[in-house]
């Protein structure tokens, strides 16, 4: 059997959240508790058979993942509003082999078409071995920036969860130019997506540009699902997936662990980062992780 030690950065007194490596990546440690979970949840990501007509939410932590579930739910049910929570309606992957975090939703009995979240890069997501299995994938990437600030306020958030992390904004920014948080590098996992921009199956899009016309962007998603749309239900969904109008429920975007509770949704802006970085944490920012996707083609609004 493999051997999955907890990994915990430290600085002085500073710790990062407790974390196990899988397949490669870090994921937060309390999604596999207990001693046969890491093997359980990386057999279950091995195995994992999709469909046809399966899709999957993807993205880097805190990029809008939540917001992109809550618009294909929509686009698939006509519009339609609920306050049944996301994970119930879209189950995380990660969590499916929790004993806590994967009641949510049992992925083997959920009826098809199967929506499904992950934060998995494309290397190791599962894909279907034959023509007939072969799903659809809709990445959502943001400014990293804006990313890392929204991130450490998720981290923080999860302390209840008994996640091990203590520190400050400036410790937690170097774990994540470091790639020593869940799911790695931001860079690493957003290129890994981005080569794929073009495959018939992937839809890459970004928070800033949602940000700046989400009907446009919910018409773009439902035409790539085969699910057109009236103009009506479009500016409906559109409307309802506003901030404004996720936040009068937020109930539907709480995670609940233990004892421990937190909601997903914080702000939902695109600039809140200036509020954070240093001019020296800017410059390292952009000689670190910007400029590895320098002629990639892949660019991103820092404000709007």
């Amino acid at each position: 059997m493999a051997s999955y030690p907890i990994i915990q950065e430290r600085e002085g007194e500073w710790t990062s959240n407790e974390m196990i490596e899988i397949l490669g990546f870090r994921i937060p440690a309390f999604f596999v508790y207990g001693s046969q979970g890491p093997e359980l949840l990386c057999d279950f990501i091995t195995n994992f058979q999709t469909k046809s007509d399966d899709v999957f939410i993807v993205s880097y932590p805190k990029s809008g993942t939540t917001w992109m579930q809550e618009i294909i739910w929509q686009i698939y049910n006509n519009g339609e509003n609920t306050s049944k929570n996301i994970f119930e309606r879209v189950p995380f992957l990660e969590f499916s082999t929790s004993p806590i975090l994967g009641e949510f939703a049992d992925i083997a009995k959920v009826p098809s078409p199967r929506l499904m979240k992950s934060h998995l890069s494309y290397s190791i997501i599962p894909k279907g071995s034959s023509d007939g299995a072969k799903c659809k994938y809709i990445y959502i990437a943001r400014n990293p920036k804006d990313v890392a600030v929204s991130y450490f306020h998720f981290t923080v958030s999860l302390r209840s969860f008994g996640n091990g992390y203590n520190g400050p904004w400036e410790f937690f920014s170097k774990l994540f130019i470091d790639g020593n948080v869940g799911w790695n590098k931001w860079n690493d996992h957003v290129q890994g997506w981005w080569k794929h921009k073009d495959d018939p199956n992937v839809l890459f899009l970004k928070y800033e540009d949602l940000k700046k016309d989400l009907p446009s962007q919910v018409r773009l998603t439902a035409n790539f699902l085969n699910k057109p749309l009236s103009e009506d239900i479009i500016n409906r969904i559109a409307e309802q997936c506003s901030f404004n109008g996720m936040t009068k429920d937020l109930s539907r975007y709480t995670v609940r662990f233990n004892e421990g509770q937190t909601s997903i949704l914080r702000k939902g802006v695109v600039g809140d980062w200036k509020n954070y970085f240093t001019p020296e944490l800017n410059e390292r920012f952009e000689k670190e992780v910007l400029s590895k996707i320098e002629g990639t083609g892949l660019e991103f609004d820092f404000e709007l």
